[in-house]
């Protein structure tokens, strides 16, 4: 009896969600709000496609110029040797609310050292990361960590 009860309850508790799922069919509104949605996401996917491409195309011109996002670099071709990575130059400027790891990034994108977080660790290790000054600091890859630290912590004017 209470098998049968509980059949029962099952079957009609199917049908009801055949028949909800039915009838909350998307109304006309929902389907044109939808189809706007998708034109809408085809265009911003194609904004997005030229966007990157726009970019790589800038990224393409800046590495050919030898300049950064928020540096100038320069290759000095006087002191180029073969056989040696050559000697690359640059002003990194840092503003106010720019951090170590900020420096440290711009460095390495810079190709000015290897590492950012290895940089960064000795930053820390020496407790100078919190002493990073604003200005524009000359350095080059040349230089070893501890004069970049202390090029970066000199205050400028």
């Amino acid at each position: 009896m209470i098998r049968q009860i509980l059949q029962i309850i099952g079957v009609v508790s199917l049908t009801a969600g055949a028949v909800l799922f039915i009838l909350n069919e998307p109304s006309s509104s929902d389907k044109n709000e939808l189809i706007s949605l998708s034109a809408e996401n085809t265009k911003l996917k194609q904004q997005l496609t030229e966007t990157k491409e726009a970019l790589a195309d800038a990224q393409q011109t800046s590495r050919s110029d030898n300049t950064t996002f928020h540096s100038e670099k320069e290759t000095d071709s006087s002191q180029v040797d073969e056989t040696k990575d050559p000697i690359t130059k640059m002003i990194l400027t840092l503003s106010r609310g720019d951090t170590s790891k900020d420096a440290s990034d711009s460095l390495e994108r810079s190709g000015i050292i290897k590492s950012s977080n290895e940089f960064e660790r000795y930053l820390d290790d020496n407790g100078l990361s919190g002493k990073i000054q604003i200005g524009k600091h000359e350095v080059d890859s040349t230089m070893s960590f501890a004069a970049l630290a202390k090029e970066l912590t000199t205050v400028k004017q």
